[in-house]
Formats: C-alpha cells, structure tokens, sequence
C-alpha cells in the first residue's frame, strides 16, 4: 500500500490530475482546493441530514464534485462535468422549489446543524466559483464547470429549505 505522505509537496509544488507540477498556491489549486473544502461541508451537512432525500441528493453531489475537482486539475483535457449534469441539477432545484412554499423574506440559516451546514456549503461553493471566475480569466476553464458551480450554490440553498421544512414535532 502507498504511503499518503510522498514528501513531494515539500519545496510548495503539486502534481495535477495530469502529472504536471504546479505551484501549491496556482489559482487552479486554489479552486480545486476550494471544491474539496465543499464536498467535506456537505460531507458535514450529509451526517447531520434528517431528510433522506437530503441525505441521498448531498451525496449525489459529493460525488460529482469529485469529477469537478479532476476538471480543476487537470489542464487540456475534456471535462467530466456535462450539461447533462448541468440540466440535473436545474431540474432537481426546480423539483425542490415546486415543493416549498414561496419565499416571502430572508432565510437566516442556523435552526438546524445540517440545514446551517448546507447554507455554509453553499458559501463555499459561491468562494469557489469566484476562484474558478479568477482562473478563468488567466487560462482554460470549461464553461460547464463554471455553470455547475454557479448551479451547485443554488442546489445547497434549495436543500437547506428543504432540510428545514423537515422540522420536528415541538
């Protein structure tokens, strides 16, 4: 079995999904970076979940950004994320919606850990997309990569809600 320690970070350099070494603190680490702290939020939000539905979609999520990360860190290549994704997404958000009531003020997130964690995943997801804007603007970034993290903020506010409305008997 591999060692997780290789000592080849030691002089500030990573190795892409590709191979190729780049600064540890390059703008594309910075946005992988940025998704894989939004996949342990909603690993968080996940644990806490008590609406299956929840549980089920976060997971769905997790694992595509999986796919996300590897588009990040990878330079030249096709990217995993498809509009078909894409349209997933915007498809469950409206499923969601249709089954909320309408909003009629501010969502002030906290009444539950894993609805408040969902809503900092949601953050998350929006400081990376800023991040994955910035490199964008210095090099290639798909632009489906850029919609699903545009759609993906979108998706944990609308889980939030729909993690909230699944509140206990008081």
């Amino acid at each position: 079995m591999m060692s997780v320690v290789t000592k080849t970070g030691d002089q500030g350099q990573t190795s892409l999904f590709t191979g190729e070494r780049i600064a540890k603190d390059d703008a594309r680490v910075e946005v992988y970076g940025k998704v894989d702290s939004l996949g342990s939020a909603l690993g968080m939000a996940r644990a806490f979940a008590t609406n299956k539905r929840v549980k089920d979609d976060i997971l769905a999520a997790q694992k595509q950004l999986g796919m996300l990360m590897a588009d990040f860190a990878s330079r030249n290549k096709p990217p995993r994320i498809t509009a078909e994704m894409v349209a997933g997404l915007e498809a469950e958000i409206a499923s969601i919606e249709e089954s909320l009531p309408a909003l009629k003020e501010f969502v002030i997130p906290g009444d539950k850990k894993s609805s408040a964690m969902l809503d900092l995943a949601r953050t998350v997801a929006r400081e990376a997309e800023r991040r994955a804007w910035t490199l964008a603007r210095r090099g290639s970034v798909a632009e489906v990569d850029l919609q699903y993290l545009n759609r993906i903020s979108d998706y944990c506010f609308v889980l939030m809600r729909l993690e909230d409305e699944d509140k206990p008997n008081l």
